[in-house]
């Protein structure tokens, strides 16, 4: 058996446990009768170790369907005074304990009011970036776009936690604002983290609106901004240029980022459901604190 890592949490575990918990409420909430309690009970018994493992650390944040399992799980444990979990008889009744939580929150009229009120903030949070857009941009007519993904080297991307990457992110991003690092009055500058469910990694999409009246050749730019990731990863990382149409074919960009821009991005977040569990579901599981899935800023 392989060693648990927090990489094995954030891209197995989490994704597994947090699918497992939305079928789960689907179950409960089904007119069709199809709930069953002692195969959920058998289900959840069975994963409770990974699961445990997940929640024994305070330096995740987590996803709608998690956050609401760490509460009834955490609030069993204390209840019940249950922390050895190589003891069947004693783990059994702490998963039946949260399982009868669980259950009294997904019968509940709040949790779909609830999850109303997440989709439309996640939309108000969108919206608010896509009008300082339009506003900052307004009377600029000509603009050049600098689009990046920024990730890893392939030998090392799979082993990179999200709490590693979130650092990462804010050595670059003050490095980003000073001029003598990057020279650029941007009008607009945007991001968004990713998790590649297939390679078991994380990359940043980076797009940066400016002038094109007075920034009308970037590739210097790219440049800068390409050292300053690799800079700030410790040289573990990666940038590729998105308007290079030799980079097409690498397999981050290929079907994938290839017409990747902020507002398109912007634009395909609207419609997303951010409770989403499916396999190919692009969203961080979990993540530290502080941390920002996605951000847009006016110049500096």
């Amino acid at each position: 058996m392989q060693p648990m890592t927090f990489t094995s949490l954030e891209h197995q575990i989490a994704p597994r446990l947090e699918c497992d918990i939305h079928e789960l409420f689907l179950s409960i909430r089904s007119k069709r009768g199809d709930y069953d309690v002692n195969q959920w009970h058998t289900r959840l018994l069975a994963d409770i170790q990974s699961w445990h493992l997940l929640f024994a650390t305070n330096d995740y944040r987590y996803g709608f369907w998690l956050e609401i399992l760490m509460n009834c799980y955490r609030a069993s444990q204390i209840e019940s005074g249950i922390r050895c979990l190589s003891d069947k008889d004693q783990a059994s009744q702490l998963v039946a304990m949260t399982l009868a939580k669980l259950e009294r929150v997904f019968q509940s009229a709040e949790i779909l009011e609830t999850l109303k009120e997440q989709n439309e903030k996640h939309v108000k949070q969108v919206q608010r970036y896509q009008d300082e857009y339009d506003k900052v941009t307004q009377y600029c007519f000509d603009r050049n776009k600098i689009n990046l993904i920024c990730a890893y080297q392939p030998e090392l991307a799979s082993t990179i936690s999200i709490l590693e990457m979130n650092k990462h992110i804010q050595h670059f991003n003050k490095h980003l604002k000073l001029q003598e690092y990057f020279p650029v009055n941007y009008l607009y500058w945007y991001r968004r983290v990713i998790r590649i469910p297939e390679k078991n990694q994380y990359i940043m999409l980076l797009s940066i609106t400016v002038n094109a009246r007075i920034y009308s050749d970037t590739s210097y730019y790219v440049d800068r901004l390409n050292a300053l990731w690799n800079f700030s990863t410790g040289f573990k990382g990666m940038a590729i240029d998105l308007n290079n149409e030799s980079n097409y074919s690498h397999e981050l960009v290929n079907q994938l980022f290839t017409e990747f821009d902020d507002q398109n991005d912007l634009d395909s977040l609207l419609k997303r459901d951010i409770v989403n569990t499916s396999k190919d579901s692009m969203g961080v599981r979990v993540w530290p604190v502080g941390f920002k899935h996605f951000i847009g800023t006016s110049g500096k």
